[in-house]
């Protein structure tokens, strides 16, 4: 069996104007990366979001690799905004979470009802619809898997963003698409899912491993 690593990228700058790129914390994360792997890594991967990568490179900058957008994570913002259609400044979002009780239950919540919202296509303003979304992902995962087996490799990274994790895990599982939004909060910046797959299958070794990181630098945004 070979082996396929999803590695989400390191902490992006959450509540500034570009939230694609890493932050300080962020570029200290990336660095401990290389620490997860005990094997001799033959290809990379990654998105062409400017966080991905930052990460990539400060995980392994000697490495030469592939970017395929299709690596990309779904546009976020949008479904929040299609959501909430009546918020299109940044400065009225603040405004909004913050005049909640408990700002952080709010966004979450938030989150989820926007999510199911896009799951159920319930809206003509999505810039990628969640169909679209399920059905790039699968096709680049069977992509590089495909690769790999025709070149012989046996130990791919493919640096990515938690809603592809998410999207991959939620088919390969056969969950229902509610426990992919869980699957997405829960991914730690960093952190390592293994999938195992050969010409027959692919399956999950683990998930949202981070144990390469201080204690300290855990985060999950």
């Amino acid at each position: 069996m070979a082996k396929l690593y999803l590695v989400r990228h390191a902490q992006a700058s959450f509540g500034l104007d570009n939230y694609d790129q890493l932050s300080e914390l962020g570029m200290q994360q990336s660095t401990h990366i290389p620490k997860h792997f005990s094997q001799p890594l033959q290809a990379f991967y990654r998105g062409d979001m400017k966080r991905h990568e930052q990460t990539l490179s400060g995980s392994f900058p000697e490495k030469e690799f592939t970017v395929m957008k299709e690596l990309n994570e779904f546009d976020h913002v949008n479904v929040l905004k299609t959501h909430r259609p009546e918020i299109t400044e940044r400065e009225k979002a603040i405004q909004l979470v913050m005049s909640q009780p408990d700002p952080k239950k709010f966004m979450e919540e938030e989150f989820k009802t926007a999510m199911l919202k896009w799951m159920n296509h319930r809206g003509d303003d999505y810039s990628e619809r969640f169909d679209k979304f399920e059905e790039r992902c699968m096709n680049e995962l069977h992509r590089i898997t495909e690769h790999a087996r025709s070149e012989k490799q046996k130990e791919i990274v493919a640096v990515t963003s938690g809603g592809f994790i998410s999207l991959v895990l939620m088919k390969l599982l056969q969950l229902p698409p509610e426990k992919m939004i869980e699957l997405n909060m829960s991914v730690a910046n960093t952190s390592v899912t293994c999938l195992l797959f050969n010409r027959e299958k692919i399956s999950m070794s683990y998930f949202n491993n981070y144990s390469h990181l201080p204690k300290e630098m855990v985060t999950f945004r």
